[in-house]
């Protein structure tokens, strides 16, 4: 007879047993415990895959697989800074002393004034004196000849007016190819530029044959203020030893006038004064 509610088991043996029915009971309920409990895992596993296969199916375009190699990942990886030192200052290298034989001097080096400059130094220093006399101002001419003269005397170290070839003023003109005037010539020449700069002696030297003329009869001051001068060609050469200064003043040919004949025909030398 067997309880119509609960047994009352008690174990004995390896089996349980009913004090009221004498119902035994052989640990079956512990073969299902297991069954059940590997079904509850393979339910769990296969829950799993499943959710797993569904968020793949359905979200697989938010995830990208990287496909960039590993030796190629290491060139976005950011470099540490690299610090230079400083390059190491050069050895310092006393100066060598200078030489005794090396001559300094604080003294600026001299700039001579051009040609084109000593002869408007020259001008403009006649017609201060033509001015303070009440006599017009001349311009400047353009013969050659007055050059080239200077240059043959300051080589010869004399000066004088007719050349050693017997060319007096009127036929270096003509020789010259310039253009013909009535020609009246004054020459000076200095002393070299050691005594002094080169305007320095174009001024005296035109201060000398307008105030201690008397030697020539005043006959440089004569050329100097002539009235009937238009213009003036000017030669000028120098060295360190000399300076040599040819005036040529120019007056304008009257209407049909004849040179005289003398004034294109050879002469002895005049008289030199060399230094």
């Amino acid at each position: 007879m067997r309880c119509r509610r609960h047994h009352n088991y008690v174990y004995t043996q390896g089996y349980f047993y009913c004090t009221r029915c004498g119902h035994r009971r052989y640990h079956a309920h512990r073969g299902r415990r297991r069954k059940n409990k590997k079904i509850g895992i393979g339910l769990g596993i296969f829950a799993t895959i499943a959710i797993v296969a569904f968020v793949v199916v359905n979200y697989s375009g938010n995830f990208q697989i990287l496909s960039t190699p590993i030796e190629q990942i290491t060139e976005y990886v950011p470099k540490p800074p690299i610090f230079k030192l400083p390059p190491l200052p050069e050895p310092f290298t006393m100066p060598a002393p200078p030489s005794r034989d090396t001559k300094t001097s604080d003294e600026p080096t001299k700039i001579y004034p051009t040609l084109t400059e000593l002869r408007q130094i020259a001008l403009d220093d006649i017609n201060k004196y033509r001015i303070e006399k009440g006599l017009r101002t001349i311009v400047s001419g353009s013969a050659k000849s007055s050059q080239l003269y200077a240059e043959e005397l300051l080589k010869e170290g004399c000066i004088h007016h007719v050349s050693d070839r017997g060319e007096g003023p009127m036929l270096r003109y003509k020789n010259n190819g310039d253009t013909m005037f009535l020609v009246a010539e004054n020459i000076a020449g200095q002393l070299g530029t050691d005594w002094g700069s080169p305007e320095d002696q174009v001024l005296e030297g035109n201060y000398n044959m307008m105030f201690d003329d008397a030697e020539s009869d005043w006959g440089h001051r004569d050329n100097i203020l002539g009235s009937q001068h238009v213009s003036i060609s000017i030669g000028i050469a120098y060295d360190s030893e000399r300076l040599v200064m040819v005036q040529d003043f120019e007056s304008v040919l009257p209407s049909g006038y004849q040179y005289d004949p003398s004034s294109f025909m050879t002469e002895p030398v005049d008289q030199r004064y060399c230094w």
